[in-house]
């Protein structure tokens, strides 16, 4: 596994904060042909649940969700696709659309659980 697909990794889990992982992600070209990794349900309930846990901030999913919305280099687990994409989108931008809460976490981690595979 090469550097990039290594950072890659920890963005999915967030095992470091975004900041930290994002800051040596620029050290690469935003373009990719192919992703590099994939990005599951399972991955973002085991984020959110942290969240719900305590182990994470409101403000750290937010950074997390806008590192991951747009990236070329990850790509959505076929069977989480729509989900995934809603999620991040609804995480990454809570003024247009609903604040991050216990309630909504709580949500997302359902519609998640919902995937056949994840």
């Amino acid at each position: 596994m090469n550097e990039r697909t290594t950072l890659l990794q920890s963005l999915l889990v967030l095992d470091r904060p975004t900041a930290t992982i994002t800051a040596q992600l620029q050290t690469f070209p935003w373009d990719s042909d192919v992703p590099l990794v994939t990005l599951r349900g399972r991955d973002a309930k085991a984020v959110l649940q942290r969240y719900l846990s305590g182990e994470l901030n409101r403000e750290e999913i937010e950074s997390w969700a806008n590192a991951l919305e747009t990236r070329e280099d990850v790509q959505l687990a076929p069977t989480d696709d729509q989900r995934l994409r809603a999620m991040l989108h609804e995480l990454a931008n809570p003024i247009l659309t609903r604040e991050l809460t216990r309630i909504t976490a709580e949500e997302w981690v359902r519609v998640l659980s919902d995937t056949a595979i994840d």
